[in-house]
């Protein structure tokens, strides 16, 4: 598996913000999004580099770190062909499993096997033609409402129509009060975050989000040490 860092912190983003983490971050991606702040995760000229270390030799470090949740990232880890197998091994030593994702592949084997799905689907902002509807159906049509969780990045009006018509397009959403977390783009958000979360703040006033099970949440991360990797 090609693995840029393992590393314990603690969760960013999402509903389990603020956990203490282990991360396993793999190398490649498939979508190469405009705004992504792990470009060295799918690129060497952003300083990318890897590791090529086996299912069991990952499983191993992840387990002198000692947190027991554990994230699968990237890059796209569903790239990662050993996923499963690793899985496996790490449900072995008990953890609890978060697997990150921009929702374009969906890994039949692997999926069963993650405690948390986070799954977030690519909007306008990231570019053109990156949401990927049979993959989305596919994750809606068979995760538990406890596995999953959908992260949106909101950086503009365009982003939030989108947004709002994938919804409308899946009633589940709203059925099964599935959790959709909005987060401001980092980029432009960096220099005044506070403000940044005001904006998404103010778009959830809107009676459209009243049917949803709908969250602004930070990347937490970000907000205690901007950039820097590793953390």
């Amino acid at each position: 598996m090609n693995v840029m860092e393992i590393y314990r912190s603690v969760q960013g983003e999402g509903t389990l913000i603020g956990a203490p983490t282990t991360f396993v971050r793999f190398f490649a991606c498939n979508l190469r999004c405009s705004w992504c702040d792990t470009k060295y995760s799918w690129s060497v000229r952003e300083g990318g580099t890897w590791e090529s270390i086996s299912a069991q030799e990952i499983a191993e470090r992840v387990h002198v770190l000692g947190a027991q949740h554990v994230v699968l990232t990237g890059g796209e880890p569903t790239l990662q062909k050993d996923l499963a197998q690793l899985a496996r091994l790490l449900k072995d030593q008990g953890n609890h499993l978060t697997v990150e994702t921009n929702t374009t592949i969906f890994p039949a084997e692997v999926v069963p096997l993650i405690n948390l799905w986070s799954l977030s689907p690519k909007l306008s902002s990231a570019g053109e033609n990156y949401l990927r509807y049979p993959i989305i159906e596919r994750f809606l049509a068979t995760l538990r409402p406890d596995q999953q969780q959908w992260k949106f990045v909101i950086r503009d009006d365009e982003d939030e129509q989108l947004l709002r018509s994938l919804l409308c397009m899946y009633p589940i959403f709203a059925e099964n009060k599935l959790p959709i977390i909005l987060q401001p783009e980092g980029d432009t958000a960096i220099t005044d975050y506070p403000a940044a979360l005001e904006r998404l703040v103010e778009r959830v006033r809107d009676p459209f989000w009243n049917n949803y099970y709908v969250r602004v949440l930070p990347q937490l991360h970000v907000i205690i040490w901007g950039r820097r990797r590793w953390v």
